[in-house]
């Protein structure tokens, strides 16, 4: 448990490192927004890791895990309102950023101060379950010009889509009366093995957005034509 928990802490700090390495094909608008999640990713990290360990705070725990999820959410809200086309659909995203703002401070005042409340989580990948399926339609409709394989949206998308599915149930069931020892390390386990594999599918992401800029950036090779009758 511990090993697999580890390798997660390492897992989430691959994608940060990669985009610091390939900085300067960071270029779209996209891009600049997961960049800035994967900083703030380490960021928050690395506090929630000082908190529990060193000053042993579960209310300092507490507090930067909703600021994370709510800026989580934000920040996967603007990477897809600059990758969704049609218009109305994207002021959605602006205003569920709001929306869940106001939940976020409802439920925190709400929810009891020794113990973290999921229903945030379970709301953020509820919601980002569908804004992904959507934009995949959207990718499949309207994307004509590349494969989606070659865009770096389509891997982040999948990496998240496995990580709000494969988590979904988990938070949603996260209750003290589940709790039990057998429970929570299975919770634990299931959370880290789908961690590592959303990680591992956005470093995916930052190398296909490095090589697709270099693919961008190559000049125009003469094209010989030799036609024989």
């Amino acid at each position: 448990m511990d090993i697999l928990r580890n390798l997660t802490y390492l897992a989430e700090a691959l994608p940060c490192i990669l985009c610091i390495i390939f900085c300067k094909k960071i270029i779209t608008k996209d891009m600049k927004v997961f960049f800035f999640y994967s900083i703030l990713l380490i960021t928050c990290l690395s506090f929630l890791l000082f908190f529990t360990f060193v000053l042993h705070s579960d209310s300092l725990t507490y507090i930067v895990m909703r600021f994370f999820i709510y800026i989580e959410f934000v920040s996967l809200g603007l990477f897809y309102y600059n990758n969704i086309v049609i218009g109305f659909k994207k002021q959605i995203l602006v205003f569920s950023s709001i929306a869940f703002f106001f939940y976020s401070f409802y439920d925190y005042f709400v929810s009891k101060s020794n113990k973290f409340s999921y229903y945030p989580l379970v709301i953020e990948c509820f919601f980002f379950l569908i804004v992904i399926i959507y934009f995949f339609y959207e990718k499949m409709r309207y994307s004509v010009a590349t494969p989606v394989y070659q865009s770096p949206s389509f891997w982040i998308s999948v990496a998240f889509l496995i990580y709000f599915s494969g988590n979904f149930f988990q938070f949603l069931y996260s209750d003290p009366k589940y709790a039990t020892p057998q429970f929570i390390d299975l919770l634990n386990i299931v959370y880290d093995i789908v961690t590592i594999i959303k990680d591992i599918l956005l470093c995916i992401a930052v190398i296909v957005n490095n090589q697709q800029k270099k693919q961008v950036i190559m000049p125009n090779m003469p094209i010989g034509i030799d036609i024989k009758f």
